[in-house]
Parts: C-alpha cells; structure tokens; sequence
C-alpha cells in the first residue's frame, strides 16, 4: 500500500547505476545540461551518498538519482545498500514511478573482475528478473579506445557477463558522450511501464530486513567471510604475543599496530552485519509518518508534486545547482515561494 496513488504524470525516477568511474555523475551532467553534480578526473569515487538531479525529458519530470559504486573505497557494500534500500523504500511508498534503472560500464575495462563483477551480482540482485525488462545496459568512454576493440570488449559482454540480463529483456547500447546521446539512452525508459525492484518487493511487501533480500544476503556472505578471517588472524597475532621475549621491543610495537589494525576491521565488519539486520521498511515508513505529521496543516493545502519531492528528499540529497529546475516545477504546480521552502527545510 503506498501513501499516495502512483501518477506517473506527476513524478518519475531513474536509478543510475555502476561502479565507481564508469561515468555516472558525468552521464547526469549531460541530461542536466550543467555540472550539478561533481565528477572525478580518476577513478576515485565523487558520490558519496545517493543524489537525486531533477531533469525533464520529453514532458517527463524525471528524478535521476546518482548511486555510489559498491566499489567504494570509502564506504562499505552495506552502508551503500542501506542507503540504496531506504530510498526505493520511500520510491515505493510515495508512488513515484520507477521507470527503470541505467547501469554504466566503461569499454575500456579488458573484462570483469573482482569488486566489478562483485558490483554486477549485486546489481542483478537488487533488480530481480522480472524488472530486467526496464534496465539499459550502457557502455561508456568510448572515444578513449579503438573501434575495434571496443566492439570485441561489446561482443563478449552480450555473449558473456551480460547474457542472463539480455535474455530477460535487458536492452545494451552506447553512450557517447553528448547530451543528445544521454537524452536518446535516458527517453528510451520514458515509453515503459513502472516497475517494481525485486529488493523493494522483498522490503515493502514481504517485510523481509535487509540481511534476508538477495542483495544483502550476497553481501552478508562476504561479510562473514571477512569476520571469519579477521577472528583467524586475531588469534594467530595473540599466539605470537605469547611467544614474543619481553626485551623485543620492536616487535612488540608491531604486534601492538597489527593488533590495533585488525580489531578495527573486525569491529567494522560486525557494525556492517548488524546494518543489515534492520527492518528498512519499517523505519522508513516511521520517517515519512513523523515528518509528514508535522507539516499536516501545510501538507494538505500542497499539490501532489511537492508532496512527493518532500519525500524523497528525506532519503536524498538535492544539489544545489538544481535549485532552478526545482523552483520551476513548484512554481507550475501554483505554490510559490512557500513551497520552496517547505522542501528545503527538508
């Protein structure tokens, strides 16, 4: 049951998806005709959180959200998944249409390996099969190899890594750089039904917490293994702190750096298992009651769009450079200056 109809006249969203350097901020920019959201000149990540980017394609207000990678050097996969799942929690519920997700891949990767194809698996498991339909699989920097061998690393991608998702509907193409190419990629999901992720049908309607979903159940295992090896290595340094001599002062500071380093990951690890014990939905519909419960008066006297924005933007952040569009999108839904701000309290 969500808290509002879903009116896809009113709001849509599009998920932008891919590991850190693959170009999404960039590939936002291009559709937001602006630099709104920052880019990285290496493949250090620039999106910390999740950013959503009003942008209108065709007659579509559309809000792109800008995803970090789970490749992340600076957050772990569950402080990303949490963050992804309690935005499509709130999608979900507030009625916002989702019309479907744009996973970006640079061509000039040789092949998928290691935190990539960590990053796809689970991607495929936040989506589920059935909205496989709605996803475009985008490659990306292309001017930055040879035509051929971009369309040999093309070829094995649809016969290899992304044949499971091609096969269930998936569509695979190319950007190029531009915003023509970005507004051609980004108007193809504009035509297709609203769907619901497999992640969102495992939160919302089947209560499940985010350890118990595909994703997070992936990303738990791993978890475990790394708790299991932090444990293994804990105990083999209190062996050697046994066998060091009281006068091997050298190795004593070691041992003590060592010791330090690995409590710390081991701690993170376990802070990582229990953020997915959490029952997302549940918290998330809590937020949305006690915010909107204070606003009740004003709430009632705002139009449908400003009521979803203020929404969503309790799960998000907004940047600033896209205060103008916002600003005309309340101002055609005949609010004024109020609305703009009740929605940047938010």
């Amino acid at each position: 049951m969500t808290l509002v109809q879903r009116t896809e006249d009113v709001l849509s969203m599009v998920l932008v998806m891919g590991i850190t350097g693959a170009g999404k901020s960039y590939f936002i920019n291009k559709l937001a005709g602006g630099e709104v959201v920052r880019t990285g000149a290496d493949l250090r990540s620039c999106t910390a959180s999740c950013q959503a980017v009003p942008v209108n394609i065709g007659r579509t207000k559309v809000m792109l959200v800008d995803t970090p990678g789970f490749d992340d050097s600076g957050r772990t996969d569950s402080e990303i998944l949490t963050d992804i799942s309690r935005l499509l929690t709130a999608q979900y519920e507030a009625g916002v249409s989702l019309k479907g997700v744009i996973y970006l891949h640079r061509i000039t990767d040789v092949r998928y390996q290691g935190s990539s194809l960590k990053a796809l698996n689970i991607f495929k498991k936040i989506c589920g099969e059935l909205a496989l339909k709605n996803v475009l699989l985008v490659t990306t920097r292309w001017n930055e190899v040879d035509e051929a061998i971009g369309a040999s690393r093309e070829k094995q991608l649809r016969e290899d890594f992304w044949a499971y998702m091609l096969s269930n509907g998936s569509t695979m193409t190319r950007f190029h750089g531009t915003k023509d190419s970005a507004m051609v990629i980004a108007s193809e999901l504009m035509s297709k039904q609203t769907i619901v992720l497999k992640l969102q049908r495992e939160l919302v309607d089947e209560g499940k917490p985010l350890q118990e979903t595909a994703a997070g159940g992936f990303i738990n295992e791993n978890i475990s293994e790394l708790k299991t090896q932090y444990e293994r290595e804990l105990r083999d340094l209190d062996e050697l702190r046994k066998q060091l001599q009281e006068s091997d002062r050298t190795m004593k500071r070691k041992f003590q750096q060592d010791w330090a380093r690995e409590q710390q990951m081991l701690r993170r690890v376990q802070e990582d298992q229990e953020r997915l014990r959490r029952d997302i939905a549940t918290e998330v519909r809590q937020e949305i009651a006690q915010k909107t419960k204070k606003r009740s008066g004003v709430q009632k006297m705002l139009p449908f769009l400003p009521t979803l924005l203020s929404i969503i933007g309790m799960f998000v952040g907004i940047p600033p450079g896209c205060s103008n569009l916002l600003t005309s999108w309340l101002s055609e839904s005949d609010i004024g200056e109020s609305a703009s701000d009740f929605f940047s309290d938010l």
